[in-house]
């Protein structure tokens, strides 16, 4: 807040009825500058332009205090309770409000990355909306390892008349439970996140009218919720310590001791980890969700049950499966070579060249019989190798290997086969491509 020019930058509310077809998603106008000119004339922004073109209509003057104006339109709903989100117990303290005080009503939590809307009603949550994409349904079914990420974005194109909950039921993706379930689940997570939020500003909207049917889908506890999310919190704090990351991946540590005492989640996230998924995927495959993922991965290391690895930078089956088309074309030029008795000298020539290179260490001493390099060698090689990009790596040290195949081969060929052995690999290697 301050001056500049002939007027002044103040925070800007306003209520009113939402139009634009922007749904109830945001309400409130938080960073767009309006100016007020000593004149009293109103001056937005382009961007704050662009907003209230969404809420164009008669507005009252409701209130005006240095740094606050309050505009209210002909709208049902009254604004009971507004502010600033000061710090991480801000969201949590005016929730306790709410319910204690049995409030019917919306809450809108905003800040500069998201919007979320907590419908209450006599102390319980009715439903969450919100804007980021953390929330979406899809990413609670992905998270919950209903969809896979293709099934995903299959459905999201799908979407239309029918909501992708209901398309995913219709798929036999998962039954009519367990959507109410998944349901039940986002609000959950959204009301969680809207805890987290530590700037911003915030707006309780009390409406008289009857309450939407299509906001009321859960109907959850607010103080159980409350509990919940001040446990996760310090819970979350705690984990961090030993688990920096959701990305990192479990592996079971060898001969280690029997477990004691491990809940259901730990016992079941156990017998999966392998030291290749990570925290993330293990939340997906078990249904725990990162949260419960977490917390079971801690109690494992807890016991000294696993440790925590990296993931792989390369998947091995992908690096084998390319190994193998450049395989072809290996085996192809020394059965060329055969034909004309110069077997022996190319492949010590290629020997020759894997060592020089450098390349020793990832493709081994050298080419096999029928001019093959190993892949399950390679992929073996690679797995501690801290690189960026290390599959187009392989790549490019592969078409290096295969081009100084070729040239080896020159000398024991006939021109004439010489010039069609060229075409046909250089062809084949234009072909192979990073999938």
């Amino acid at each position: 807040m301050g001056t500049e020019g002939s007027g002044f930058a103040l925070r800007f509310f306003e209520t009113g009825p939402d139009r634009g077809g922007c749904g109830t998603l945001p309400f409130l106008v938080a960073r767009p500058r309006i100016d007020i000119g000593p004149d009293g004339l109103v001056r937005p922004s382009d961007d704050a332009k662009d907003r209230l073109r969404r809420r164009y209509g008669a507005f009252e003057l409701a209130l005006d205090l240095p740094g606050v104006v309050v505009l209210r339109g002909e709208s049902h709903a009254r604004l009971q309770m507004a502010g600033e989100i000061l710090n991480r117990m801000s969201v949590m303290e005016i929730i306790n409000i709410v319910a204690t005080s049995h409030w019917r009503g919306d809450l809108h939590v905003v800040s500069s990355e998201a919007t979320r809307v907590l419908v209450f009603d006599q102390g319980a949550l009715k439903g969450a909306r919100s804007d980021a994409p953390v929330d979406r349904l899809g990413e609670v079914l992905f998270r919950g390892g209903f969809l896979d990420r293709t099934q995903l974005q299959t459905l999201v194109k799908e979407t239309g008349e029918k909501r992708l909950g209901e398309l995913a039921v219709e798929r036999g993706y998962l039954d009519a439970a367990q959507l109410y379930q998944a349901l039940q689940r986002q609000a959950e997570e959204t009301f969680f996140n809207a805890l987290l939020m530590a700037d911003g500003f915030y707006a309780f909207l009390v409406d008289d009218d009857d309450e939407d049917p299509a906001s009321a889908t859960v109907h959850l506890s607010v103080q159980g919720l409350l509990m919940e999310g001040v446990q996760r919190i310090d819970e979350m704090a705690l984990f961090q310590e030993r688990v920096p990351s959701t990305a990192l991946c479990p592996k079971p540590v060898p001969d280690a001791p029997p477990p004691k005492k491990l809940d259901d989640a730990a016992t079941r996230l156990l017998a999966m980890c392998d030291g290749d998924r990570s925290i993330d995927e293990l939340g997906r495959l078990t249904g725990l969700g990162e949260f419960g993922a977490t917390k079971a991965v801690y109690q494992l290391i807890q016991q000294k049950l696993v440790t925590l690895q990296a993931a792989r930078r390369v998947d091995p089956s992908r690096v084998v499966a390319l190994v193998a088309r450049f395989n072809e074309i290996l085996q192809d030029i020394f059965l060329a070579v055969a034909t004309y008795g110069g077997l022996a000298q190319t492949r010590a020539t290629l020997d020759a060249w894997i060592q020089g290179s450098g390349y020793g260490p990832y493709f081994g001493e050298g080419v096999d019989d029928f001019g093959a390099i190993d892949g399950e060698f390679v992929a073996k090689a690679l797995e501690g190798v801290e690189m960026d990009a290390p599959l187009e790596a392989l790549h490019q040290a592969l078409h290096e290997l295969a081009a100084f195949a070729l040239f080896s081969a020159t000398t024991a060929l006939p021109r004439d086969q010489e010039l069609a052995l060229a075409r046909d690999v250089n062809a084949r290697l234009k072909a192979i491509r990073i999938e």
